[in-house]
């Protein structure tokens, strides 16, 4: 708590005349000033008051003759200045309350956000005024309304984006559903392609290697130097040819009597 001359909201002024940019960027815009009052009777000395309210650090006090200014500077620009805040004004015959209220800021919240610190304030100072609880009840009454008010454009604008959400996550649905099935069909596409190619490198491959008549040849020295007997599965191992190829080579060679088979 300190003794000193608080900052007041000044009255509008004629408009200035025009200041250099450089100045202009400086300034942020001006914020609007509102505020209300609780008509009572003050029934207790100031300084008892101000030390009732030495637990709100927050708070800066300042004593005139015969009130009291309570400062509650929730943001400042960039001179330091306060720019968002909330005075009450703690006068013989009324509790004055006044605020600011900043360029895009909800009207019927900041009265709300305001309401709830004056609140608090008077929990602190409990029996240091009779307040005329017409105007309490009004004042509450009027803000009581503004949170309904708040509290369904609240909801109307969650439950539109909520509404606008379930829309997104149905296109996105039947998107992954379609880039599934594209993605399936690939696969399959993919696995028959690799099969036609593995059956055409086989097929190149049996091309490329020997010809019957030097698969022929190749059989006879195999069975020369084995005593007349073939091991289908080695010879066709070792000179790289499938094994159905040899066995209709030498069925070949039986039928056109190059070979004879043992009984």
């Amino acid at each position: 708590m300190v003794d000193a001359k608080l900052p007041t909201v000044p009255a509008k002024q004629p408009a200035a005349a025009p200041k250099p940019a450089a100045q202009e960027e400086e300034k942020l815009e001006a914020p609007a000033v509102e505020g209300f009052k609780l008509f009572g009777t003050r029934a207790k000395e100031l300084r008892e008051i101000i030390d009732s309210l030495s637990s709100l650090s927050f708070l800066e006090v300042a004593q005139e003759a015969d009130y009291a200014a309570l400062l509650n500077v929730e943001s400042r620009d960039i001179r330091r200045n306060p720019y968002l805040f909330s005075t009450i004004y703690l006068r013989p015959d009324a509790i004055e309350v006044v605020y600011t209220l900043i360029p895009g800021m909800s009207p019927r919240k900041r009265r709300i956000d305001v309401l709830r610190h004056v609140l608090n304030v008077l929990t602190l100072i409990a029996g240091a005024y009779q307040i005329d609880e017409k105007y309490l009840y009004q004042t509450l009454q009027s803000s009581l309304a503004g949170i309904v008010e708040f509290a369904s454009s609240d909801y109307k604008d969650m439950f539109a984006k909520y509404d606008s959400s379930l829309r997104d996550k149905e296109e996105m649905r039947k998107r992954v559903e379609s880039l599934e099935a594209s993605n399936n069909r690939l696969s399959k596409e993919l696995i028959e392609s690799k099969a036609k190619d593995d059956e055409l490198m086989l097929r190149v491959g049996q091309l490329e290697a020997y010809s019957d008549d030097a698969l022929m040849v190749k059989i006879q020295d195999w069975l020369d130097v084995h005593r007349n007997e073939i091991n289908v599965a080695e010879f066709a191992k070792q000179y790289g040819v499938v094994e159905s190829r040899v066995e209709d080579v030498l069925n070949r060679m039986v039928m056109q009597g190059y070979l004879e088979l043992r009984g």
